[in-house]
């Protein structure tokens, strides 16, 4: 496949305090990462949650690491538990844990620890409105 972009290096774009574009910044670590999500949603596989309004969301989703978001009738939360295998959620991958440590450290962040992440699969069709989580317990 021919990538317009082969030759850009990795570049940050600041928005406003605390906030900030990482272009390009996964790009050598990418076919790991495809890896390891496929390690992750053969575990965990991907589905598509129910909100509470009753409807199902375009986005596929799994999660890894300590907790998972999920998502049912009676609303959002993060749970140790995947409630599609009833087992922990996979192990977050080495390589995305390095790759958030050094992005958060990029972007002004460098003593966050990643302990969740929620891998969203967008086919063709798929999409997921604008929105805040305001549940998250560290929101500011």
């Amino acid at each position: 496949m021919l990538d317009l972009f082969a030759d850009a290096e990795p570049w940050q774009e600041p928005l406003a305090a605390g906030a900030v574009i990482l272009h390009r910044f996964a790009f050598n670590a990418a076919e790991q990462l495809i890896r390891d999500i496929n390690n992750v949603a053969s575990q965990s596989p991907f589905r598509q949650m129910v909100t509470p309004g009753g409807y199902t969301m375009s986005v596929a989703m799994t999660n890894c690491g300590h907790l998972g978001w999920t998502s049912h009738r009676q609303g959002y939360l993060y749970s140790p538990i995947d409630p599609q295998t009833n087992k922990p959620w996979p192990a977050m991958p080495q390589s995305f844990h390095n790759l958030c440590q050094r992005a958060a450290t990029a972007a002004g962040y460098p003593d966050f620890q990643p302990d969740a992440c929620l891998i969203n699969r967008y086919a063709p069709g798929a999409k997921l409105s604008l929105h805040q989580d305001k549940d998250e317990p560290d929101l500011r």
